[in-house]
């Protein structure tokens, strides 16, 4: 799955998210971007609609842990958009086991931005991209992703 190339099918969120983290320094979850698809789950229909309750909707969804500044979305992008698959982890959480990790890069306007997947309820907001309690590597959901044309 590393170094393929997939389309979002639908226009999405990257937002401050909390992530598996993959150094193993700062226990099981640390600061990323992340990515949901636009209306989807708890997320607002458009961009615009949610500016319009921004502070509000990040307060209640972005839980904001101790010395941390509030989180926040930060741009909307694009169906269509490719992300190329980048690290594909299988992340120990305690005693609730391991749950699969998959971040990747996002290529907007000639830049590249780094997003974790969403995939379990620890650290992300569903709905999920893939199933990150799999017993092998997960499948992505062809919901949100499609392979890019060759």
């Amino acid at each position: 799955m590393i170094n393929q190339c997939f389309k979002l099918k639908q226009s999405s969120f990257v937002f401050e998210g909390r992530c598996a983290d993959l150094t193993g320094f700062n226990n099981n979850s640390e600061l990323c971007n992340s990515i949901q698809s636009v209306g989807e789950g708890v997320f607002p229909k458009s961009w615009n609609n949610y500016l319009k309750v921004r502070d509000s909707f990040d307060n209640m969804y972005f839980d904001q842990l101790a010395f941390e500044k509030q989180r926040t979305m930060l741009f909307p992008v694009s169906a269509g958009t490719e992300i190329t698959i980048t690290k594909v982890v299988h992340h120990g959480w305690g005693t609730d086991g391991r749950y699969w990790a998959i971040r990747g890069d996002l290529f907007i306007d000639g830049q590249t931005t780094e997003v974790e997947l969403p995939s379990f309820s620890k650290v992300h907001l569903g709905p999920f991209w893939l199933n990150g309690k799999a017993e092998g590597i997960p499948q992505l959901n062809s919901k949100f992703l499609a392979r890019c044309q060759s």
